[in-house]
């Protein structure tokens, strides 16, 4: 159970602690992947200003705003996808560690049955309890950490979708800015 225990702590922390990162991002609490071209050009919103400040004003290409885009992708999105992908490799340890302490409750039982007779009904009672234990708490950590993790993907995308929408945004500004220099 120990292990158990750990793992948990360890899954949790690392869950809720990438979950409210993600949720407080300025892209995400901006809504910026929801925001219509004018909504982004009017100042005054804290939050829209900063994501203004990713949008790149003087690009002479449209070339240029995609490769600035793909470096903000990359300085927003690596170390997401890391503990993402971390994550996704932990939560199913859950389940395993409560198979494994299935076993040896199982075990236990079948040592149970080999005591003597005054033991014997104690010994097994209690391999069986331990069995269905360390089976039922490896399934408690693991359903509601997928359900975490369900979310942390779900936030990551709409900050992958609001990246997306500022560099929509920026290209058409670009072109129009382009446009209106050659007439």
């Amino acid at each position: 159970m120990l292990p158990l225990l750990l793992l948990t702590v360890f899954i949790y922390y690392t869950a809720l602690e990438l979950f409210f990162r993600l949720h407080h991002h300025f892209l995400i609490r901006g809504r910026i992947h929801r925001r219509s071209d004018e909504e982004l050009e009017q100042p005054g919103h804290p939050l829209l200003e900063k994501a203004g400040q990713l949008v790149l004003r003087n690009a002479s290409s449209t070339g240029e705003v995609k490769r600035h885009f793909h470096e903000v992708r990359q300085s927003f999105l690596p170390a997401i996808n890391r503990r993402i992908r971390f994550l996704a490799v932990l939560i199913p340890v859950g389940p395993l560690l409560g198979l494994l302490g299935t076993v040896t409750g199982m075990l236990s039982t079948f040592n149970g049955m080999g005591a003597g007779q005054g033991q014997r009904l104690d010994a097994v009672a209690q391999g069986i309890s331990e069995a269905l234990i360390t089976t039922q708490s490896g399934l408690i950590i693991t359903i509601p950490a997928l359900i975490v993790l369900s979310l942390i993907v779900q936030r990551r995308n709409t900050l992958v979708h609001g990246i997306a929408r500022l560099e929509r945004f920026n290209t058409k500004f670009t072109l129009l800015q382009n446009r209106q220099a050659r007439v």
